[in-house]
């Protein structure tokens, strides 16, 4: 006698095997990545991170300005002759809301910066040094007038001028007395006295209480000295 067949599965009885292998595996993949992911987030440096948020509410730089307070043209200290100098001053800033203070003060700058010039001397404006000194006693006036500096910046003294006795013109004077001619010549040399030299200047860092004043540099343009 032949076995009676199995009756055929109906269909929906039971799930295929391969598909729950299937979502257990996509289901631990879904939890590895995101335990890592926790696992980087918690083992990240701390400074890391700051630096990160520092970066992103950091707000870009402006660029610099540069504001012209116009040609200057001023008597020199007399040295070898009358000399004067004409010279072009720029200021940059790094805060553009200075510029309309800068105008407004215009008048006040422009005559400290005047009579800051005749102080000066062509010697000491043909080195490098007396250029860049000027250029920085230049900026403690207008950093001054706009209210930056609480002490006002002294202008610099000019240099003692030393004058020579004129020589005798001959050994003995017209009745030929030689006693006067030898006092002529050795009469002393007239000097005027000696000037206190002023205290080495402080940079704008080295002030105390001082405030940023947002003026970088002052500029020279044109520098010529007839």
């Amino acid at each position: 006698m032949s076995k009676p067949a199995k009756p055929a599965a109906a269909p929906g009885d039971a799930p295929p095997k391969k598909s729950k292998k299937m979502l257990i595996i996509i289901v631990a993949a879904v939890l590895l990545i995101g335990g890592g992911a926790a696992a980087y987030v918690m083992m990240k440096p701390h400074d890391e991170a700051v630096a990160e948020e520092v970066h992103a509410k950091k707000k870009p730089t402006a660029p610099p300005k540069y504001v012209e307070l116009g040609t200057f043209t001023s008597n020199l200290i007399h040295e070898d002759g009358d000399r004067y100098l004409q010279v072009a001053i720029s200021l940059k800033i790094t805060e553009p809301e200075l510029e309309e203070q800068l105008k407004a003060s215009n008048p006040e700058i422009l005559h400290r910066i005047n009579m800051l010039l005749q102080t000066k001397s062509p010697s000491e404006l043909s080195t490098l040094r007396g250029k860049e000194d000027l250029a920085e006693e230049i900026k403690q006036q207008v950093e001054y007038v706009m209210g930056f500096r609480k002490v006002e910046p002294r202008y610099s003294k000019p240099a003692p001028v030393t004058h020579q006795a004129a020589p005798a013109e001959s050994t003995s004077d017209v009745h030929g007395d030689p006693h006067a001619a030898a006092n002529a010549s050795s009469a002393p040399v007239v000097t005027e006295p000696a000037q206190e030299e002023p205290a080495p200047r402080k940079t704008h860092q080295q002030e105390d209480g001082e405030e940023n004043s947002g003026i970088a540099e002052v500029l020279f343009t044109s520098f010529i000295i007839q």
